[in-house]
């Protein structure tokens, strides 16, 4: 199942299953060499995610999303991270800490290396590694999820540059130190300026 998933997945949201297309389970499961109950069990998951949609009698399609929608849904993100925050500096020990700053460490060498690309999947990896220390099964799922949105939401904008990838590694340190000081108010109050934008650079001109 992990395989199809993976590979429908991707399909999504590089676009080469457009949204709104019926997705068939039996093509499916012809061109992945697998059976009919992993294509099923896989589409339940990525409709739980919100990357395709089921209707009684029509199967399966993917789900449709306009830029209005996803900045709305963006909005309920960034509250879910700050929340994720705070908890992840209450419950983290130092080898959470270290972890982190490994990631820390990979995003400053994505960066000297002019990897963007790598640059946004190693974001996600660490903002889900954040959700994962705030020890909230239900927080971490829909952070997940929303993540997969913020893909579908970058590739309809793909023409407009996000994110200081300039100084991705900095930015990341400075939420990964508030998270390090055990301070769940420092914590999440950092988080709020990371997703608003206000990123290091910014505030050293102010």
């Amino acid at each position: 199942m992990v395989r199809v998933y993976n590979s429908l997945r991707d399909q999504i949201l590089d676009g080469v299953i457009p949204q709104g297309a019926h997705i068939s389970i039996q093509s499916i499961a012809t061109a992945t060499d697998s059976s009919n109950g992993p294509v099923i069990s896989a589409l339940a998951r990525l409709a739980n995610e919100g990357l395709v949609l089921h209707q009684r009698g029509q199967g399966y399609r993917v789900a449709e999303w306009t830029p209005e929608m996803l900045d709305d849904l963006l909005v309920i993100r960034r509250a879910l991270e700050c929340e994720a925050a705070r908890l992840a500096a209450v419950n983290a020990g130092p080898g959470d800490i270290a972890r982190l700053q490994a990631l820390v460490d990979e995003m400053a060498e994505i960066v000297r290396e002019g990897r963007r690309a790598d640059g946004q999947i190693a974001d996600v990896e660490m903002h889900i590694a954040i959700a994962q220390l705030s020890r909230s099964p239900s927080l971490i799922d829909a952070l997940r999820r929303s993540h997969l949105l913020e893909i579908v939401h970058r590739r309809l904008q793909i023409y407009e540059p996000r994110g200081d990838f300039t100084n991705l590694a900095t930015n990341h340190q400075l939420l990964v130190n508030e998270i390090a000081s055990g301070d769940p108010n420092r914590a999440y109050a950092e988080m709020h300026e990371h997703l608003a934008g206000r990123t290091a650079a910014a505030r050293t001109t102010e």
